[in-house]
């Protein structure tokens, strides 16, 4: 099985059209294995998956931020576990702009997805305190140091080397091809000392 969606892909899913709005999304994790004639195959634990990429697939290219950058008006989306003064990120992504969100990731793990525009940050002892605003309301959400901070940025099919980790949603359209909704091409990982 493919692993886990991060919340990249999750912050800016766009409806593919009528073919696809209702269907449920598939979350894929992977390394492009080819890219030609609008499709992207990747590759992942399970074997190969083929990605038709529509006119309006969203991609996004994932670069390294800090919580430094968590100011008040930004837009970002953190998947977030649910604690006592609201929620404990897990992940941060900073972007231009995108939908508000308030909603359940994983509700055996009280991991919430919460998108939106910061009110107010401070630095305390627990790391960076927020209130995001997802327009019907607001979650009080703890960045504590070390949580992965990225900042999501415009990319298109060029970006999509062979080799190159992404993680996608994709839905199944009527005629049963799997179409995708958003692709996140990951930040290549530090390099070991």
């Amino acid at each position: 099985m493919f692993a886990r969606l991060t919340l990249a892909a999750a912050v800016a899913t766009l409806a593919v059209g009528a073919a696809v709005a209702q269907a449920p999304q598939q979350r894929l994790a992977g390394t492009v294995k080819s890219l030609a004639a609008g499709h992207l195959v990747i590759t992942g634990a399970t074997g190969d998956v083929d990605l038709v990429l529509a006119p309006t697939t969203r991609i996004v290219l994932l670069k390294a931020a800090s919580s430094s950058e968590i100011k008040p008006g930004a837009y970002l989306g953190t998947a977030n576990v649910t604690t006592e003064e609201g929620g404990r990120a897990t992940e941060v992504h900073l972007a231009d702009n995108g939908p508000n969100v308030h909603s359940v990731m994983n509700a055996g793990t009280g991991l919430m997805m919460t998108n939106g525009h910061v009110k107010s940050v401070a630095t305390t002892g627990k790391g960076q305190e927020m209130d995001v605003d997802y327009g019907t309301g607001a979650r009080h959400v703890v960045v504590p140091p070390n949580t992965p901070v990225t900042r999501m940025n415009p990319a298109d099919v060029t970006a999509l080397k062979p080799g190159t980790s992404v993680t996608a949603a994709a839905q199944t359209a009527t005629d049963g091809k799997l179409v995708a909704v958003f692709v996140a091409i990951q930040p290549p990982k530090p390099a070991k000392p």
